[in-house]
């Protein structure tokens, strides 16, 4: 059964959002006891670390499962992909916005992250709404990951130096957008504008966040999210 240049595209897509999360998640998660990290991982953090590891691991599974056509198990698989997510909404939330509920980070900075992970979860939802539409699904849900993956391209960053450069941090995180943006204009001799929809949510969100979370309004806001998403659990 050969697969089709579309099926190799997400094939590698996948291969991509597991190495880029695991690289940059190795020293403090995934291999913390081989690193020289004194305190244990707390645990709302290793919650989070597991729903979001589960979703990065489905959207692999789900890809070869579409590559091999084996369709039915693919869209019973979507059912846990729906629970994933719904644990994925509180346990990322509450990570992001405790640091800027106890000040161990700034209101602007947890809100960048606010808004991609509400990114995803957006994303997530359109690609459920089209979920018979193989196309668009396909498109939205890479969009999902592509917004999930800036804490762990952050990380990497690191390993390079260039943590301060925002074009190696939001380059990477785009790649896969834009490469799925050159392949479908290459292969349809036209441009498909899903596939803007996550550069355009990236860069919107570099460019323009903190007008929003310096403001009174986004302080209230994440006061909100504070109230939903932290203090119930303190």
């Amino acid at each position: 059964m050969k697969a089709t240049s579309e099926n190799r595209y997400f094939i590698f897509s996948a291969i991509w959002f597991i190495l880029i999360v695991f690289w940059g998640f190795a020293p403090s998660f995934y291999l913390s006891k081989y690193f020289d990290n004194p305190e244990p991982i707390p645990a709302y953090l290793v919650i989070h670390g597991i729903s979001f590891t589960l979703w990065v691991l489905l959207y692999a599974v789900q890809v070869f499962l579409i590559r091999y056509r084996s369709y039915k198990t693919h869209m019973t698989l979507g059912v846990l992909g729906i629970v994933i997510m719904a644990a994925m909404i509180p346990t990322g939330f509450f990570p992001v916005v405790y640091k800027a509920y106890v000040g161990t980070n700034t209101v602007d900075s947890a809100g960048h992250n606010v808004f991609r992970l509400l990114s995803a979860y957006i994303l997530f939802g359109f690609a459920f709404v089209y979920r018979k539409k193989a196309f668009l699904h396909k498109r939205l849900m890479l969009g999902c990951m592509v917004m999930c993956t800036s804490a762990a391209i952050f990380r990497v960053s690191f390993d390079f130096g260039l943590q301060a450069s925002q074009l190696f941090n939001k380059g990477v995180q785009i790649f896969p957008a834009a490469v799925l943006f050159l392949f479908d204009f290459v292969k349809l001799k036209k441009v498909v504008w899903v596939d803007l929809i996550t550069p355009v949510l990236v860069l919107g969100i570099f460019f323009f966040a903190d007008y929003f979370w310096l403001s009174s309004m986004g302080a209230g806001f994440m006061d909100i999210l504070a109230t939903l998403f932290v203090k119930p659990f303190l």
